[in-house]
């Protein structure tokens, strides 16, 4: 049989191949010398072993060969993106090497190294900042790095100049690391880094003017904030201090600590007092929120809090109302209860303060299970909240599932009298 399909252009060959999924674009250019040196116009390469093989285990090298095939065959001006997801250590930083030199040569904006499953044998691979062109003759704005080392050297911070975002997971950062990053990569938006071994005092000062987003993920470490543009900070682990210094454009943060036990009015006291304009609160709590003395600061423009609470078998969620009454513009709450103990569905009440939330719109209560007060913070909201519109609870125990959604549904409905508030019971 004639095959006339090869007898078309490169070019309309090329834009069938790039309709095909990269594991059967590889398979085409193997079936004849006429398709082998084709490529499809990509814009993104991502390899990973399910991307060219269609399996989840298939050998270290023949992953880099069949990587290899495909960077070879590609004919384009440029590339945007590159991802790599492998278990490869330093034992293929040769290759791993080419790959970083192609992407310079291919204008690459993108690089991002997953290599989380390389053997606990082999070192980790040490990403080679020198190889990459300097300043402004370098196009990469985005570097994500997971379970790698990266060198970091003041002979090469030209190279990290053009970093828009720096995403960096299992790879340590000692201090001098970090001072390298806060003096080179100055036109840096975002910057992430989880279970880096960070330093004892994090500090982020006025160097990074560009900076929107920080994210944290480390233990018994402190950080110290002077960042003038930050807009979004997240922490997740047990911090020993924050510290904010001129962040008037910071409106949203997450502060997840499992950790924060009995310890609710510090970090609460030290948010408030220094940063009057966020609008944004998450917290995760251990147990319950302790009460927040009269003199404590208030969330003076708190638009949203969202609180993840993991409490115990004697655990309150009433004392949420602490939160509550410290954040008189609250317009949404979203509140999911975790299941680390049994709880309690009857015993003794404690007596709270009756405040009227007259913003507060939506209300949103995930993992309900009737325990906890968890029915008697649900009343409470009704019957406090004159502006409100909506109130979602999500029931959570599957057993009781019908039956519990049934009994919620109808005491609710009684308690909200001439509330127009819908209530939805899921």
């Amino acid at each position: 049989m004639e095959d006339r399909i090869s007898e078309l252009s490169d070019d309309i060959l090329s834009v069938i191949l790039s309709f095909l999924t990269m594991r059967d674009a590889v398979k085409t250019r193997l079936l004849s010398h006429r398709w082998r040196y084709l490529s499809p116009p990509l814009s993104h390469l991502q390899f990973d072993v399910f991307t060219l093989f269609g399996t989840h285990g298939e050998s270290s090298s023949k992953f880099i060969t069949a990587v290899d095939q495909v960077l070879l065959a590609c004919r384009g001006p440029k590339i945007g993106t590159l991802k790599v997801r492998f278990g490869l250590g330093d034992d293929y930083a040769f290759h791993v090497d080419r790959w970083v030199s192609f992407s310079s040569a291919m204008q690459v904006e993108k690089i991002a190294f997953d290599f989380s499953c390389s053997p606990k044998s082999c070192g980790s691979y040490n990403f080679p900042c020198h190889i990459l062109p300097t300043d402004k003759a370098s196009h990469l704005k985005h570097l994500c790095l997971v379970s790698c080392t990266l060198r970091l050297s003041p002979k090469f911070t030209s190279q990290l100049n053009p970093l828009r975002t720096l995403d960096l997971d299992g790879v340590p950062l000692d201090q001098s690391g970090l001072d390298i990053i806060t003096s080179a990569c100055l036109k840096l938006t975002l910057l992430r880094m989880v279970g880096c071994g960070l330093p004892k005092i994090v500090c982020i000062h006025g160097q990074l003017l560009c900076l929107k987003t920080l994210i944290i993920h480390d233990s018994l470490i402190s950080v110290e904030l002077k960042s003038i543009n930050l807009e979004i900070f997240e922490f997740f682990g047990l911090p020993q201090k924050l510290t904010f210094v001129d962040v008037p454009h910071l409106k949203k943060a997450l502060v997840w600590s499992l950790f924060i036990y009995r310890r609710t009015s510090p970090v609460c006291n030290v948010l408030a007092k220094d940063l009057p304009q966020l609008q944004f609160l998450s917290l995760i709590v251990k147990d319950e929120v302790m009460p927040l003395p009269a003199t404590s600061p208030k969330f003076i423009s708190l638009k949203q809090l969202d609180l993840l609470i993991w409490p115990f078998i004697d655990s309150d969620l009433l004392t949420v109302t602490y939160l509550l009454n410290a954040s008189p513009l609250l317009e949404i709450l979203q509140l999911k209860i975790g299941h680390e103990g049994e709880g309690r569905s009857n015993g003794e009440r404690r007596e709270y303060s009756r405040h009227t939330h007259s913003h507060l719109k939506e209300v949103k209560m995930e993992g309900f299970r009737d325990k906890w007060n968890a029915m008697e913070l649900a009343i409470y909201l009704l019957r406090n909240t004159i502006a409100l519109e909506r109130m979602v609870v999500v029931v959570s125990d599957s057993t009781l599932r019908m039956d519990l959604r049934q009994r919620v549904n109808n005491l609710l409905q009684k308690e909200k009298g001439n509330s127009t508030a819908e209530l939805i019971i899921l």
